[in-house]
């Protein structure tokens, strides 16, 4: 089974319930030959996958490298066509647009293993009066 919530704290605290949560284990009934064990009941780790929204701010003139380090070559895409109307009303509730083609030939180096990144959209900044960018 899977639930979904959200956790809003102070970062010190969720981190600590996030931590102890995953070292608790519950019991799970296998069924013979079921995922290659014996018959019996074992112990299952609770898993704790965040599903985390974040806001990147970075001057409007990176955005080529900024956005290929961030979300890859995809422009933004996820993996899986049936998230597309969850991206697209978040995109609405948010109030960004969808993500526009960028140049995807430089990125800087980072890890990007075990993961994937999905974008939501982009909003460009307000300027100050001497035309310097708000980020």
């Amino acid at each position: 089974m899977h639930a979904y919530g959200i956790i809003r704290g102070i970062k010190h605290e969720v981190d600590r319930f996030i931590t102890e949560l995953q070292g608790k284990y519950v019991p799970f009934e296998v069924k013979e030959g079921a995922a290659g064990l014996s018959k019996g009941v074992y112990q299952a780790q609770i898993h704790v996958r965040p599903i985390q929204l974040y806001e990147f701010v970075f001057p409007r003139e990176q955005k080529d490298i900024v956005l290929t380090t961030i979300f890859g070559m995809e422009n933004g895409a996820t993996q899986h066509k049936k998230h597309k109307k969850w991206i697209y009303a978040l995109r609405k509730m948010l109030g960004v647009e969808p993500f526009p083609v960028y140049d995807n030939k430089l990125t800087l180096p980072i890890s990007r293993q075990h993961m994937e990144v999905i974008g939501v959209g982009v909003k460009d900044d307000y300027d100050f009066a001497d035309g310097t960018e708000a980020l």
